[in-house]
């Protein structure tokens, strides 16, 4: 086996949060090394390299360039920063960004994205085999690489450009981001009247199981598929002490009545 066509067995990774560490941790589970954990905080990457068994680094030019794989998992702003002060470096390098091509990267001579397409946060574990891995590569035996990769850490992986990606990144932020948001924005409404959030549990979980079973148009109910105007008019009298949240509902309301009226 050629060291063109060989496997990826070492890793560095450039960055320590919630991303970053899921893939560490994944990786590391999966019997990959990850050899360095790069990042700014010298205590952030040595909490992370503690979990991965590796050696934490706060200067870019110290990475490690004999590892096969090199991992950049930082925000989408520093994205462009972190690649340009990057060393010279003849492996594969990825970025994890769900809505960044990856000709960002072009620079290198193999490159690629691994975008874990999921919700993740440092302290909750999950399950790494059902975690969704979409793989983009520069070429087709960096693909392959990839690809490989993916399926020692996950048995959900997909081939994915640019064009996919956005697509699902958008997707994402309404059903996840937002939705979150609009759990935090009715914490604080109870909250503020001595109500506690537990009350939206049954709710939460009962919604949640019927989109799994059912297609979401089919599972909406309120009085916006209604169009009931009486009952969403004294909602929004209530709400004129909160014009931020009146907007959302005023806007999310119109939503729900024009695309269930559309027909």
């Amino acid at each position: 086996m050629t060291e063109r066509t060989s496997p990826i067995t070492s890793a560095v990774i450039f960055g320590s949060g919630n991303v970053a560490t899921h893939l560490g941790r994944a990786m590391t589970q999966a019997g990959i090394t990850i050899r360095q954990i790069y990042s700014r905080n010298q205590a952030h990457a040595r909490e992370l390299a503690n979990l991965t068994g590796s050696v934490p680094i706060t200067e870019l030019k110290n990475a490690d360039s004999n590892a096969d794989l090199w991992i950049i998992s930082v925000s989408d702003d520093a994205l462009d920063s972190i690649t340009k002060q990057l060393p010279s470096y003849k492996g594969i390098i990825v970025h994890t960004a769900g809505s960044i091509g990856m000709e960002s990267l072009s620079q290198f001579q193999h490159f690629g994205v691994f975008y874990p397409f999921q919700t993740l946060s440092k302290k909750r574990d999950i399950d790494y085999k059902e975690l969704p891995l979409l793989v983009e590569g520069s070429d087709p035996t960096t693909t392959q690489k990839l690809l490989l990769l993916a399926s020692k850490v996950s048995t959900k992986v997909t081939k994915a450009d640019s064009a996919l990606r956005a697509t699902l990144h958008i997707a994402a932020v309404l059903s996840c981001n937002f939705v979150n948001h609009l759990y935090t924005l009715s914490a604080d409404l109870l909250e503020n009247n001595n109500l506690s959030f537990d009350f939206l549990t049954p709710l939460i979980k009962e919604t949640t199981q019927k989109i799994l079973t059912m297609p979401p148009v089919e599972a909406q109910t309120g009085p916006a598929i209604r169009n009931d105007q009486s009952v969403m008019n004294k909602h929004l009298d209530r709400l004129s002490h909160n014009p931020s949240l009146k907007k959302i509902y005023e806007l999310m309301s119109k939503s729900i009545v024009q695309y269930h009226n559309k027909n």
